[in-house]
């Protein structure tokens, strides 16, 4: 199904299914060379996981969404459970897990350039499966967007979307995914979504190394009629829309690098909601460019309704 020109909100919301982990951030002077002792200038707790900072991007932009995964019920469940509450992102038909640990990251976050570096830990907490994912109801959305993990589990939740849209046409759900991972297996989700996020890691597997390349050749692995988006860090992105044409949108990065942890997932929600609005695609690429630009020059994604106010202010000037 290609991607309709704009979508009826309809009071309904994005659901994002994936992963929500405890990101420990440590702000360090510089990275750290091995087997050395240096003070950090700062640390904190943070909510992460690509499908839970879309929805905290998504919520900073006055998108109405919601949640979808497994939790524990250990501390880390519970602070990252209250940070889902305090965010106002709806959590309802999440599953819980006792006795299983929180999946945590920890980020070195380099003070002189805004690098992050990822230590991710996930022991045993389980996946989503789709008999789970069937409990939800389907007509309180109008687009699911999927975080490329469990393909083998995604591919019969797709499938279920693809069944209730053609028992229900007057509910279509648009369904986007994001292959992110060089992990051969997510190959299999490239036709199975109406709007496919490539990114640079995942495309490399093919041995291509630019992003034009990339959305040109992987289009047509795609669904027909389906938007491929590559966004390709400080070069930007690019995009072939519904009728095959290229479009670009260079880089908008800040005057300064503070903080680029989830910079791609800023860039993912605000093309989502710009396609959702009704902006064409050239529109939703730029849009997420500046906005992933702007959170690199951010701690956190707080600010970010501030400069999405702004952007939208001087296109109206």
């Amino acid at each position: 199904m290609a991607l309709p020109v704009s979508v009826e909100l309809q009071g309904k919301r994005i659901l994002c299914v994936g992963l929500v982990c405890l990101d420990v951030i440590v702000v360090c002077k510089s990275y750290p060379e091995e087997d050395t002792d240096q003070r950090c200038l700062a640390h904190r707790w943070q909510q992460g996981g690509n499908a839970a900072n879309n929805c905290t991007v998504l919520k900073q932009l006055g998108v109405s969404c919601e949640y979808l995964g497994t939790m524990s019920t250990d501390y880390g469940g519970l602070f990252l459970k209250k940070c889902f509450i305090d965010n106002h992102i709806e959590i309802k038909n999440c599953v819980y897990y006792e006795e299983k640990e929180c999946p945590t990251s920890y980020v070195l976050i380099n003070a002189q350039n805004g690098s992050r570096t990822i230590l991710h830990s996930n022991n045993n907490l389980p996946e989503l499966n789709c008999e789970e994912f069937k409990k939800i109801n389907l007509k309180e959305y109008n687009w699911i967007h999927f975080q490329g993990r469990n393909v083998g589990e995604i591919c019969k939740m797709i499938q279920h979307i693809q069944n209730w849209n053609e028992n229900h046409p007057a509910d279509i759900i648009i369904v986007s995914v994001e292959l992110e991972k060089a992990r051969t297996s997510l190959r299999e989700l490239l036709d199975k979504a109406d709007l496919v996020f490539i990114e640079k890691d995942f495309v490399k597997l093919f041995g291509i190394e630019k992003m034009e390349t990339a959305v040109q050749e992987l289009s047509q692995m795609a669904h027909p009629g389906s938007i491929l988006i590559c966004p390709w860090g400080d070069l930007g992105a690019c995009a072939y829309d519904r009728d095959g044409k290229l479009v670009f949108s260079p880089a908008y990065p800040p005057s300064k690098l503070v903080d680029t942890l989830g910079a791609g997932d800023t860039f993912v929600a605000a093309c989502i909601m710009g396609l959702r609005n009704g902006q064409s695609v050239e529109e939703a690429v730029i849009l997420g460019c500046k906005l992933a630009g702007a959170k690199c020059g951010l701690e956190g994604y707080s600010s970010l309704a501030n400069v999405y106010e702004k952007i939208k202010d001087s296109e109206h000037k």
